[in-house]
């Protein structure tokens, strides 16, 4: 195992290089003009913060009234990782989360292209929205993501309780 010393070493070779920055800068870039397209195209969704991470997955957060009242929110993910985007059906906390456990597990039984990862907690439903984006064509990705993200919530709507 690489000490810390190593892997700081090792990080200051990878952005010396200037790829890692640039792409790391337009990964971010690309999430805030896709948050402004969902403020500006679905007025229902109030959208949070970007949370640029640690080079482990971007995101911003959405929310319908519906889903506030259960406390209830979705993630619209980029995990740098893998390079794919996903969405994310999350609460406020892990308690609320856990109490729509059997909804959960109707949408997750009804809908085979949803998927929950037992390693992260931060999810109790997730989708793939593209595991290939193109961000040489913004406008195409942008609108797969956001029909993607459409599809999500009609789906996990349709299986939550009142």
């Amino acid at each position: 195992m690489k000490t810390l010393s190593q892997l700081v070493a090792d990080y200051t070779v990878c952005l010396q290089q200037k790829d890692l920055q640039l792409a790391y800068k337009g990964i971010l870039e690309f999430m805030a003009k896709l948050r402004a397209d969902f403020i500006k195209k679905y007025p229902q969704y109030d959208a949070g913060s970007i949370y640029p991470g640690y080079l482990d997955m971007s995101y911003f957060s959405l929310s319908t009234q519906s889903l506030k009242d259960k406390g209830l929110k979705l993630a619209v993910v980029y995990l740098h990782q893998s390079g794919h985007f996903e969405v994310w059906l999350s609460a406020k906390n892990r308690a609320i989360l856990k109490a729509f456990g059997p909804a959960v597990a109707r949408i997750l039984a009804d809908t085979p292209a949803l998927f929950n990862d037992p390693g992260n907690q931060d999810a109790a439903v997730e989708f793939t929205l593209t595991s290939a984006p193109s961000f040489d064509t913004p406008a195409a990705l942008m609108d797969t993501i956001e029909q993607g993200v459409e599809t999500f919530v009609t789906t996990i709507t349709s299986h939550l309780p009142c």
